[in-house]
């Protein structure tokens, strides 16, 4: 069907209605659960539970003395932070038992993901899990403890260290690292390649009659539910895979799904089923970005493919400077070659992962080494709020009318120079 007879998602004021109550509803029921785990979590000042260590590294305090920063997950879904003063071991990715003094703790802060000091931490019984295996097949690839938590991250979505962490901040790629919509749609393009050829023998055989397009998305989108539900569903992956599921719907409904009511409606969706979200750096970054990819779409999607592939790329880079610099202030003149790494990433990405699959993982490794070897002065800026504020303003805008854009341009530009 012609994308111009494509339908709307919402064609009377009452479903937009009727939608909205239905989200309402949604993060109610969502928030009362929240708060029902919150009672339970700060009934008594000395809590116990159960939790996996999703990250942890050391700092050091202003008396000189190491302690460790434990980041946990616990097995009731609430995020928490908490420090350790004692000589204890790598626990990343190990469940343990904790007590926290939760009498501090608001329910604002246990959405958001709080600090509790912590007592009385047991280490549980060690279990192998898939990821873990998977991470060992990574990691015995690489020599190099750089390019065994790149890949870990790249692959797995595993926390980095500080060093790395800086490195692919200063190049501009911690987009190309942090696991997001772009990683899941060369996945969901290469698992299509992979059944494709075998789907067609069988289907040609046994069941001509079916719809090999809709059978190998629904497969593979049950496949990638599993791949983010081993990686624990980080915030920018549940925005991608609850629009590619959402996206896939539309469009065997011929409904549009290059619009910004569909990118509204699926952050609405999101953040009802949960709530949490809403206060993720990341989930908002992720969101940002998709925003101004439907912007250069909007206008420009009459262009060739070729030349979508590498405006877009420059685009998506400008346009989300000053959004990213609102919380990240480090900025490289190495960042300027972003456009250029991320596209060819799109090399890149599948032909590591294919790399890794059968074994020669580390085979770029020497080139990798290149890369981080460069080094460049750092300076700190930071978006002023009315820069962002008017920036925003005219990103709405420009929805409506594309003279806004060129001020959008503009201030791209403006900024650069401040910077």
């Amino acid at each position: 069907m012609n994308a111009d007879l494509k339908l709307s998602l919402f064609e009377r004021k009452k479903e937009v209605l009727l939608f909205a109550l239905f989200l309402m509803s949604v993060l109610l029921s969502n928030l009362g659960y929240q708060y029902h785990l919150y009672h339970k979590a700060v009934e008594n000042k000395f809590f116990h539970t159960t939790a996996t260590v999703t990250n942890q590294y050391t700092k050091t305090s202003k008396h000189g003395k190491t302690y460790h920063v434990l980041k946990l997950k616990s097995d009731a879904g609430y995020q928490f932070i908490t420090t350790n003063y004692e000589d204890i071991k790598n626990l990343i990715q190990r469940k343990v038992r904790i007590g926290i003094i939760t009498d501090k703790i608001t329910f604002l802060d246990f959405l958001k993901s709080f600090y509790a000091p912590s007592f009385d931490i047991e280490l549980l019984a060690y279990h192998d899990s898939v990821k873990k295996e998977l991470q060992t097949y990574i990691t015995s690839q690489h020599d190099n403890e750089r390019e065994q938590a790149l890949f870990s991250a790249l692959f797995l979505a595993s926390p980095i260290p500080k060093s790395l962490r800086e490195k692919v901040s200063m190049l501009g790629i911690s987009h190309l690292i942090a696991i997001s919509g772009y990683h899941l749609g060369f996945l969901f393009g290469l698992l299509y390649l992979l059944f494709s050829k075998p789907y067609t023998f069988l289907q040609d055989r046994y069941f001509p009659y079916r719809n090999r397009k809709f059978d190998l998305s629904v497969f593979i989108i049950m496949i990638l539910y599993l791949y983010v539900w081993m990686l624990d569903f980080t915030p920018a992956l549940i925005r991608s895979f609850v629009m590619l599921a959402f996206g896939f719907l539309l469009y065997h409904r011929h409904i549009r799904i290059l619009s910004f009511e569909v990118l509204a409606v699926a952050v609405g969706l999101i953040i009802a089923l949960k709530p949490a979200l809403f206060f993720s750096i990341g989930f908002w970054f992720s969101v940002s970005g998709i925003f101004y990819i439907y912007l250069f779409l909007h206008y420009f999607k009459d262009l060739h493919n070729w030349q979508i592939f590498i405006l877009i790329n420059f685009w998506v880079y400008a346009a989300m400077l000053p959004i990213v610099h609102t919380i990240f202030t480090s900025f490289s003149y190495w960042q300027l070659g972003s456009p250029f790494l991320s596209m060819l990433f799109a090399l890149f990405y599948p032909l590591e992962m294919l790399l890794h699959i059968v074994g020669l993982g580390g085979a770029l490794d020497p080139w990798l080494e290149k890369l981080f070897a460069l080094s460049g002065q750092t300076i700190a800026w930071k978006t002023p709020l009315w820069f962002l504020i008017v920036y925003i303003a005219l990103s709405i805008l420009a929805i409506f009318d594309k003279r806004f854009l060129w001020l959008l341009l503009l201030l791209f530009l403006l900024f650069i120079l401040i910077i």
